[in-house]
């Protein structure tokens, strides 16, 4: 007698995304936090330092930003293609 493979129903729960969110959310916190910790270790003086500080702010914000106005121009469009299916 051999046993049916059974699926997870659950195999795309909000949980494992979640999950997925924490791990980005993680990995870009450390980068971050890396990048700060070398210019911070940098022989530097306090006004160039700051500077840096600034300008990799703005660098990463931008960076984002724009990050996240793609992954949603994507969602946006399955849903779309996800409601067309659904009509048909």
């Amino acid at each position: 007698m051999t046993k049916a493979k059974s699926q997870s129903p659950n195999s795309n729960t909000p949980k494992k995304k979640n999950t997925a969110l924490k791990v980005a959310g993680g990995v870009l916190a450390g980068a971050a936090a890396g990048a700060i910790a070398g210019i911070l270790m940098a022989p530097d003086s306090g006004k160039n330092t700051r500077k840096k500080i600034a300008d990799k702010s703005k660098k990463v914000t931008a960076d984002v930003k724009s990050k996240v106005t793609e992954i949603k121009g994507n969602l946006a469009k399955k849903k779309d293609q996800l409601f067309k299916k659904k009509i048909k």
